[in-house]
């Protein structure tokens, strides 16, 4: 009991201390600057493909980020700029990945013209399984350059202000720019397609993000996010000229170190 009555009155101290610590910092004309790494999830989504001899459209497809360890090649970017004490405008470069998780049962709607797979299909009454035979779907780069505008706050800054502990959230949108792998009807005599295709500029985003920062000094370390919507268009799934058109959501945890610098000062 009397352990317990000291841890007590210890967390009672410290928040009384934490308390009389805080501070308002200067944030107006502060310039920051960050990098890092990124998990992400993808719903389920609708993929429509069209080329010769094949229209069809897939819903609840699956997919995820194909992590199997750190891989430092998925990073997000971000330089920042503070308008005013709390409204931050800031450009960032996120590199996602995107794999189709194999062998799972998709609706499909549409029609394929030969092959192993020739049919017509309706959505609401047929289903397909995504193994590599048929289909094999993913973005090897998955690169979206976004601007955001974030309201930022702080829940703690020592009496040095040296120390410092914020929040953000905020809403931006983007360009996408992909590179695309896909293997379509693999177990025909013609494999439609095997190869890394750079598709450019090929769709948008939006997204809300959000997250906290421990400052040390012009140090810190950011732990947060971003989840929205995305869409690409025209992307190269066979050497005939086949395209794809694609949109899901998605949601990202990324973890960051940066620098920031008040210019004003």
């Amino acid at each position: 009991m009397r352990n317990r009555i000291i841890l007590i009155a210890l967390a009672f101290s410290f928040a009384t201390a934490s308390a009389q610590d805080f501070k308002e910092r200067t944030n107006k004309g502060r310039i920051y600057a960050s990098y890092g790494v990124n998990r992400t999830a993808y719903d389920l989504s609708t993929l429509r493909m069209a080329g010769t001899g094949y229209d069809f459209a897939l819903t609840h497809f699956d997919a995820n980020d194909g992590f199997e360890s750190l891989d430092f090649s998925k990073f997000n970017a971000k330089l920042g700029f503070f308008i005013t004490e709390q409204i931050s405008i800031s450009v960032g470069y996120d590199n996602f990945s995107y794999q189709n998780v194999d062998n799972r049962l998709v609706k499909i709607g549409g029609t394929i013209d030969a092959g192993d797979y020739a049919g017509t299909y309706f959505e609401q009454l047929d289903v397909i399984r995504t193994d590599a035979d048929f289909l094999q779907y993913g973005y090897t780069k998955l690169n979206y350059i976004n601007l955001n505008l974030e309201v930022n706050d702080d829940f703690w800054v020592s009496k040095n202000g040296k120390l410092a502990w914020s929040y953000y959230f905020g809403l931006g949108g983007g360009i996408l720019m992909t590179e695309s792998n896909v293997n379509l009807f693999s177990s025909d005599d013609m494999l439609r397609s095997s190869t890394v295709t750079d598709n450019g500029m090929s769709g948008f985003a939006g997204n809300a993000s959000f997250g906290t920062r421990f400052h040390l000094g012009p140090v810190f370390l950011d732990l947060g996010g971003k989840a929205g919507y995305m869409r690409t268009d025209d992307i190269a799934i066979d050497a005939d000229g086949g395209l794809a058109n694609h949109k899901f959501l998605f949601a990202s945890g990324i973890a960051s170190v940066g620098l920031s610098f008040n210019l004003s000062k």
